[in-house]
């Protein structure tokens, strides 16, 4: 028997992806798992029969000689078929876009950085030329918009716009994928989403702050994800996670993120279950509180990797000592096209800064010949070699300049500016 699965509470991407597989592995039964999303569950009450798909529990693991995986790579994440993994006859073909380390040791593997597995497959569909339905093109299109945000997510790829597109020119109805995207929330998703705000924890990682919330929720209570999103985004957090008791001693974990410097599915493998660098989901064996410390355990060694002033900073442009003159301030503004400049005494202490604004009020010519002290605004905004960028650019949003003064102990050693900062967030 051959077969083609995807992991556990199912998303769109791993329906989507499991059934792209099907084009290239004509004749292989396509194995749906149990645990699948709620919206997914919805798509399937109307698609089942005519996507071709059989359920988990009427397959026999002994008959087995090939299995093909999407979008995990991964034994836990399968539904029960851990077995299977000492069966030295088994052919395995794995199709994933998780970069973690493989559990699944496969024949044939193709794991690449994109945001969403089905568009893998898709690429190798458009390749061969292989025909498929409207009606699948738009389901792919769901996998591709649920596993990037509507090509959103920081983990967005080239690629997945390519294949979206592709999907467009190929029937996907935009109206469907809408309606299965942007299901909306009920009075008890209200209800929940309130005792988040008002009941969550926050916690710290480097300058990142993550919110950790335990909530009772109603039996059958779906779009759980997306309060959790909703709550990130009103608390202003860089990552949050939310925790939910389920039945049968069981525990699940949602997180979301922001934050290019914590990867959320990651950080999601480490307890067990898996997902991208901005969204992630874990099911585990063990009560909520057990959980959330476990949680808060992996959160606080995590190496929190960001990029400092010091790897941004250049020498200090256009810097005036404490006796030159407001004249020689002026032209000095003039040249460099700037509208601040920064002073220093004779050991290079800053002092503060010189501004066009100021300059622009004198009307005594005599007053040009008075030093630069005279006009300096000695309360301004200054950043240390040793924090981040992201600290600068909270500082610079208050700054008029452009720029930051890089200043160790009171001595000016450097600038960062918004241009450099630009340029490292676009990888220019």
């Amino acid at each position: 028997m051959k077969i083609i699965t995807t992991h556990s509470n199912s998303d769109f991407d791993a329906l989507a992806s499991m059934l792209a597989a099907s084009f290239l592995y004509p004749g292989h039964i396509r194995v749906m798992p149990a645990q699948i999303s709620p919206m997914v569950k919805e798509f399937l009450a109307v698609h089942w029969d005519m996507l071709r798909l059989v359920s988990r529990k009427s397959i026999d693991l002994s008959d087995i000689d090939h299995l093909v995986v999407t979008d995990t790579s991964s034994w836990q994440r399968l539904d029960n078929m851990q077995e299977l993994s000492g069966k030295t006859d088994l052919k395995i073909d794995l199709w994933d876009h998780h970069m973690g380390q493989s559990g699944i040791e496969a024949g044939t593997v193709c794991k690449e950085e994109t945001g969403a597995a089905v568009t893998i497959l898709l690429e190798e569909i458009r390749k061969k030329d292989l025909a498929f339905s409207p009606v699948h093109a738009t389901l792919f299109l769901l996998g591709i918009y649920d596993d990037t945000g509507s090509l959103s997510f920081p983990g967005t790829t080239p690629r997945d716009a390519a294949m979206a597109a592709f999907m467009l020119e190929n029937g996907a109805d935009l109206n469907v994928v809408s309606a299965y995207m942007e299901a909306s929330l009920d009075s008890r998703h209200l209800d929940l989403f309130s005792r988040m705000l008002s009941e969550s924890d926050i916690m710290s990682a480097g300058s990142l702050n993550i919110g950790i919330c335990v909530q009772q929720v109603d039996k059958g209570l779906n779009m759980l994800p997306s309060v959790v999103n909703k709550f990130k985004d009103i608390k202003g957090l860089d990552a949050a996670f939310g925790i939910f008791p389920m039945n049968a001693g069981k525990t699940a974990v949602i997180g979301r993120g922001s934050a290019s410097e914590l990867d959320i599915g990651a950080l999601m493998r480490r307890l067990g279950g898996g997902g991208h660098p901005g969204a992630g989901s874990a099911i585990l064996k063990a009560d909520v509180e057990q959980v959330r410390e476990e949680l808060a355990e992996i959160i606080n060694s995590t190496e929190i990797s960001e990029p400092l002033v010091k790897q941004l900073m250049t020498p200090a442009r256009g810097v005036l000592s404490c006796s030159d003159t407001l004249k020689k301030a002026d032209q000095m503004l003039v040249e460099s096209g700037r509208s601040a400049a920064p002073v220093v005494d004779e050991n290079s202490v800053l002092l503060g800064m010189i501004s066009r604004k100021f300059l622009d009020k004198i009307k005594n010519q005599k007053q040009w010949q008075q030093p630069v002290t005279s006009m300096l605004n000695r309360n301004l905004q200054t950043i240390t070699p040793d924090q981040t960028v992201r600290q600068a650019l909270e500082l610079m949003a208050g700054s008029e300049t452009g720029f930051l003064p890089v200043v160790q102990d009171s001595v000016l050693t450097g600038e960062i500016t918004r241009s450099s900062i630009i340029l490292y967030m676009y990888e220019f």
